[in-house]
């Protein structure tokens, strides 16, 4: 719960401090073009742009943010919208006696791959972004959408497919996605 309160009050900050970020070689856009070169799907980009707007955000062209801005924004909805699930399985396995034995194994699966993938997302918010350390950032993401792949893949099977769980995993793994392409942008 700290780490949630702490990201919450420093991922606006370090939004509105981008000025002082100034990493090496980042260049400054707009969030439409930011959204635009970094998104490869129409799904992707409509999810940036409306990140941006639960940022607030100013997405007028002629308002143009250092790229770590934009980066460091989207990943603390990922985390954000991860943690929650997270949280959600925990309670589930804890307290809905009414799961199946087969689905509380997939229940424990998924939360061992949402830890693993919160690790590599916290790693990347907390200590790459903010220090401009983008060497490996891309192994951080990658690790992250394994992860939370995996955990889709298990809700997608024919046990699992009716799962009121399995809406927050693809959130969070696209969320997680559109993370990885603007951090690609970085590089």
């Amino acid at each position: 719960m700290k780490i949630i309160l702490l990201l919450l009050i420093l991922a606006p900050l370090c939004v509105s401090v981008t000025g002082r970020l100034k990493c090496p070689g980042v260049p400054y856009n707009g969030a439409v073009a930011t959204c635009y070169h970094g998104c490869g799907t129409k799904l992707i980009y409509d999810l940036c742009i409306k990140t941006m707007q639960q940022g607030h955000i100013d997405l007028s062209p002629s308002h143009k943010e250092e790229t770590t801005a934009y980066a460091i924004l989207v990943l603390s909805a990922a985390v954000e919208s991860t943690r929650t699930t997270s949280h959600t399985l925990t309670y589930q396995l804890q307290k809905n006696a009414s799961i199946s034995v087969q689905e509380r194994a997939f229940y424990v699966a998924c939360l061992n791959d949402y830890v693993a993938a919160l690790n590599s997302l916290d790693h990347t918010l907390v200590v790459m972004l903010p220090n401009c350390f983008f060497q490996g950032i891309n192994d951080d993401y990658l690790s992250a959408l394994a992860s939370l792949n995996s955990c889709r893949d298990r809700i997608i099977g024919p046990v699992m497919y009716t799962s009121p769980l399995y809406p927050l995993v693809l959130a969070d793994r696209n969320k997680a996605l559109l993370a990885y392409s603007l951090g690609k942008l970085l590089l």
